[in-house]
């Protein structure tokens, strides 16, 4: 396999897709003892995956570095000092790079003049890092406003990323199972807009999709 092979989108999405579906599930099958320890190995692990799918050309490898090294950096500091500023530094950062990674992402998937795997892929990745980066916007509420999501009483005290990544997917995807809700009117404010923003996306994107798949139809039997 050559190194263009290993570069392909498709690969890079995949890679991306695993680590998020290992973030995710991960700490699922594993005692909730260690998900304090697997959930920041994870999380780096996602951010460099992450690094590595958008990277395609000198400059945006630059900039990505530039944006998911210190998010990984105070990744590692916040999982070991426990101090709040330096979480509240690490979620920043790690949202700061998400968020590029994503317009990243979404540029290759709409300049697209065909549907293949990696737009498919790359598709299901930005659905689901924008689950993951509202989660982190919630612990990030929750860390500097305690109270303004309503946990279950068992996990007030935790409210661990887990936790918190289950909120997010809820509400983007609008189950809402009402057993973790927002209270302050930030959080409401955060709730609403993600489950806004995850609707609109879906659309947009079968929109496009179906586009790209009919004027890709439509050139094949044109040219057959």
């Amino acid at each position: 396999m050559s190194t263009a092979d290993l570069l392909t989108p498709r690969r890079r999405f995949a890679l991306l897709l695993l680590a998020l579906f290992s973030l995710l599930f991960g700490p699922v099958f594993l005692p909730d003892t260690v998900e304090g320890v697997l959930g920041p190995i994870l999380f780096t692990v996602l951010l460099l995956s992450a690094l590595a799918a958008v990277a395609n050309t000198r400059r945006r490898m630059a900039v990505a570095a530039t944006l998911a090294i210190p998010g990984c950096g105070l990744m590692v500091a916040a999982a070991l000092l426990q101090e709040r500023v330096v979480t509240a530094g690490a979620t920043v950062a790690a949202v700061v790079f998400l968020v590029y990674a994503v317009a990243a992402i979404l540029d290759y998937v709409f300049r697209a003049d065909h549907v293949d795997a990696g737009v498919i892929l790359g598709s299901l990745c930005v659905y689901l890092m924008l689950g993951v980066i509202w989660a982190e916007l919630y612990g990030l509420i929750q860390l500097y406003r305690p109270g303004s999501l309503r946990l279950p009483e068992a996990d007030v005290i935790a409210g661990s990323r887990g936790l918190l990544q289950y909120f997010s997917f809820v509400t983007i995807t609008t189950v809402g199972y009402g057993d973790v809700y927002p209270v302050s009117p930030l959080a409401r404010a955060t709730a609403a807009t993600e489950a806004l923003l995850g609707q609109l996306y879906l659309v947009v994107l079968v929109a496009r999709l179906v586009g790209l798949h009919t004027a890709q139809e439509t050139r094949r039997q044109a040219g057959g």
